[in-house]
């Protein structure tokens, strides 16, 4: 796709969970959504996202306790490092050898084989003046990968908190995908470096919503520049928000739209032109959840659309506190004893909607409703929300305690 063109991209990337960005930042939770790689491992970088991450890639032999001869540069070291022959890579000595007996084909129990070759492909991170692989734990790394046989074996944390343990690769199983995935990711990488240079801002930000459409991203099925896209395009403003909007109103069965009204969220109050597309999509769930775009517009702050949102009060917990968040944000009393009534039975309380009820609660307190000590008294009964009970006590003020 030629950069920079007369072509209008429309689409998004996948929905990834709700942004509650005030009830977090109150609460200090933090959400990261890990794609799943293999069933029961916990997340491995890509190579495609360890590509856009390295300051350098290289394919050698280990000589020493932490030294590499190299073979091959795959990708150069940046300017002002030299690209030598032998490489320091700090902590190499504490990645093991020894292939874990889970997923090897081995009985537990057995002795376990220890690999024979010393040669590797690492992605690397520059550290002063040695290296180091990239997600490097105490003892193992995503960014290194050891060669025996034209086979790759990469570690994997098999429990959280745990030890790193190394096993045959699970995807780009050998050297040759292996490679192929690196030039991949290096063309994009190379193409996304083009995307920041565009000066223009209305062509760069038609470009960089193109990220948000699988169907016309130009790295494809990959998500790792596009979770840039929502670094970036928030920067253009107005500019953006034009573009986002034709993405919404052109989206097509299939599309989904969760990053893009993330972006919208982050532009606040400066997205007002979106609105009317935000409201639109609440008809269409199948393209984003109902309750990222109420937070959305909640965000954006126009009270216009409260009437719009309110019939989501009867919809699961998560909608209902995005509804309720937005209600205070547009200070819309009138919604009172709707957001109060929309609270789930306390004995019936699951952990897990444990800070949706908190929001609902801080909503009402924000709204100024009279009856909010009184549910706050109910709910610090409820064991699910004893994690919170510091957190609910400002809802008690002006009662008798």
């Amino acid at each position: 796709m030629p950069l920079g063109g007369g072509l209008r991209f429309t689409g998004q990337a996948m929905f990834t969970g709700i942004n509650y960005t005030h009830m977090f930042r109150t609460l200090g939770f933090w959400i990261m959504a890990l794609p799943s790689v293999q069933a029961e491992l916990l997340p491995t970088w890509s190579p495609h996202a360890m590509c856009a991450e390295a300051d350098a890639i290289v394919a050698g032999e280990r000589v020493g306790a932490n030294r590499v001869a190299v073979q091959d540069w795959l990708l150069q070291p940046p300017e002002g490092r030299q690209a030598g022959s032998i490489l320091t890579v700090t902590g190499l000595e504490k990645h093991g050898r020894v292939i874990s007996d889970r997923g090897s084909g081995e009985v537990p129990g057995q002795q376990r084989r220890r690999l024979s070759s010393q040669r590797l492909l690492c992605f690397l991170e520059a550290k002063g003046d040695s290296w180091r692989p990239l997600a490097t734990a105490e003892a193992g790394s995503s960014g290194l990968v050891w060669l025996e046989q034209g086979r790759c074996y990469r570690y994997h944390q098999l429990q959280n908190p745990g030890p790193y343990s190394l096993l045959p690769a699970g995807d780009h199983r050998t050297e040759g995908e292996l490679r192929v995935a690196i030039g991949q990711g290096l063309a994009d990488r190379r193409q996304w470096e083009q995307v920041q240079a565009i000066t223009h801002p209305e062509e760069q930000a038609i470009v960089l919503c193109s990220y948000l459409l699988e169907r016309t991203s130009p790295e494809g099925g990959h998500t790792t520049y596009r979770n840039r896209v929502r670094r970036v395009l928030p920067k253009l403003g107005v500019r953006a928000v034009a573009e986002l909007v034709l993405l919404l109103r052109n989206a097509m069965p299939g599309d989904k739209l969760g990053d893009a009204v993330l972006i919208l969220n982050d532009l606040g109050p400066v997205a007002r032109p979106a609105v009317p597309d935000l409201a639109a999509l609440l008809q269409r769930p199948n393209l984003v959840h109902p309750a990222r775009l109420i937070e959305t517009l909640g965000r954006i702050g126009d009270p216009g659309v409260a009437h719009q949102l309110l019939p989501f009060l009867g919809e699961e917990l998560r909608t209902r506190a995005a509804v309720a968040g937005a209600m205070a944000r547009f200070s819309y009393q009138d919604s009172i004893p709707l957001v109060a009534r929309s609270l789930p039975a306390a004995p019936e309380l699951q952990p897990e909607d444990a800070h949706y009820v908190y929001a609902i609660l801080q909503a009402l307190h924000e709204l100024g409703a009279e009856e909010t000590s009184r549910l706050t008294r109910i709910y610090l009964e409820a064991p699910a929300m004893r994690h919170l009970h510091n957190l609910m006590e400002p809802f008690l003020a002006g009662a008798d305690r």
